[in-house]
């Protein structure tokens, strides 16, 4: 049906419809390029594609399992990417040529002692390099204002905040750093510098930090200061040790071939283990027979210890047996009546011994008393003894007496004269 032919209605109708589509597709496609802009927006903030990148190259021995792409990661975070893989030359001292690159700002904590750890990403041969964070060194770029200034310069710029040296000084003997970059300008350090033969130094002002711009400077190792930065020289980036294990795939094959090798040992020792589980089976055999053997001795064993075990003391009854245990027992009984009579005994001895001790300690404390009463006693007790040996010698010499005495001798009987205490009277 031609358009001609609807009425005006219809056309009115048909037109407002067109226009409704119109806008509907019109909306839609700026929805569709507003998504697909927001998704290509996203995609290149997570991949880094607005944030400055700095290289970095490192030399391996195999390039298997790394390829041109695969995420750079430091301390467990993707930070960058391979952008390039190469072989080197066949008289090279090194075998493959790896460079990649690092998004800011993770670059910051890439420094002089950073490595480049080959890492095995899975059973399948697959790996990937992780940096490590610097710990001691200076950082590999810098983006500072960096500039050379002479000695003269330099020293209208001591003790201006903001402004440090580039450079590290060691004394060539002791091989003291006396030096190090991001030091302070000062006088003394100056007077160094001049000493060590600099003429023109390279200072960085930290008040004029450049984000989102190339370097201006990358440290020297070998010459041990900042350089300036060159795209054209520096466009491989700055070099960073590669820490490489073998291959995760070299260490299973070394790992089979070990086992290879053992497999002969362990297939012996599996033999002998198993003439060892025969001959315990036959033991275990014997120890049946043996056992069926040794019953009647475990019955008798068992009698045994059963009579022992009796309520009248089975074991002490076959020791000492019923006449010797009476005997014992009376000789026992003897004994004790013994020992109390004798401890009566002693009991009554010492009670006597007591009343004798405590007569002679009566008498010895009269005897004192007397002596302490009686100064005489003494001369009194002198002359007794004299007397009564007068006597003695006058009984010897009677006749009745003379032969109880038995043969007396003609020796002069010497007189003894005692002295007397006291006054003579």
């Amino acid at each position: 049906m031609a358009l001609n032919d609807l009425t005006p209605q219809l056309r009115t109708r048909l037109s407002r419809l067109e226009r409704v589509v119109g806008w509907f597709v019109t909306v839609a496609t700026v929805l569709l390029l507003f998504g697909l802009g927001y998704y290509v927006y996203n995609i290149a903030e997570r991949k880094g594609w607005f944030l400055q990148k700095v290289y970095y190259y490192t030399f391996v021995r195999t390039a298997a399992g790394l390829k041109v792409g695969d995420p750079v990661r430091l301390m467990g975070r993707d930070v960058g990417e391979l952008v390039d893989i190469q072989p080197m030359g066949p008289y090279e001292a090194y075998n493959m040529y790896i460079q990649f690159r690092v998004r800011s700002p993770f670059y910051g904590y890439l420094w002089e002692d950073s490595r480049a750890k080959i890492a095995a990403g899975d059973f399948l041969g697959n790996r990937y390099i992780e940096v490590t964070k610097g710990t001691n060194g200076a950082p590999a770029y810098m983006f500072y204002d960096f500039r050379p200034v002479t000695l003269a310069d330099a020293a209208n710029l001591v003790g201006k905040p903001g402004f440090v040296l580039s450079e590290e000084v060691i004394h060539p003997q002791s091989k003291e750093v006396l030096l190090k970059p991001f030091d302070p300008i000062t006088q003394q350090a100056l007077n160094i510098l001049a000493q060590a033969g600099a003429k023109q130094i390279y200072i960085f002002d930290k008040k004029s930090e450049r984000k989102n711009k190339p370097p201006t400077a990358i440290w020297d190792p070998k010459l041990g200061r900042y350089k300036p930065y060159s795209k054209i020289e520096d466009a491989k980036g700055y070099w960073i040790e590669a820490v490489e294990p073998p291959p995760l795939s070299d260490r299973l094959e070394t790992v089979v071939n070990t086992v290879e090798t053992a497999l002969p040992g362990f297939l012996s020792l599996t033999n002998t283990l198993v003439r060892v589980l025969t001959n315990a089976d036959r033991i275990l055999a014997h120890s049946d027979d043996l056992l069926v053997g040794i019953k009647p001795v475990v019955t008798n064993l068992t009698q045994i210890t059963a009579h022992l075990s009796g309520p009248k003391g089975s074991l002490g009854e076959w020791l000492l047996p019923t006449n010797i245990n009476s005997k014992l027992e009376a000789t026992l009984s003897s004994a004790d009546a013994t020992l109390g009579g004798a401890r009566t005994n002693v009991d009554m001895i010492s009670t006597n011994l007591l009343g004798s001790l405590e007569n002679i300690t009566t008498l010895t404390s009269n005897l004192a008393a007397q002596v302490q009463a009686n100064g005489l006693i003494l001369t009194e007790l002198s002359d007794l003894v004299i007397h009564t040996d007068e006597m003695m010698q006058g009984l010897k010499r009677h006749w009745l007496l003379k032969s109880a005495f038995g043969k007396s001798t003609n020796a002069p009987v010497e007189s003894v004269v005692r002295p007397r205490i006291g006054n003579d009277k």
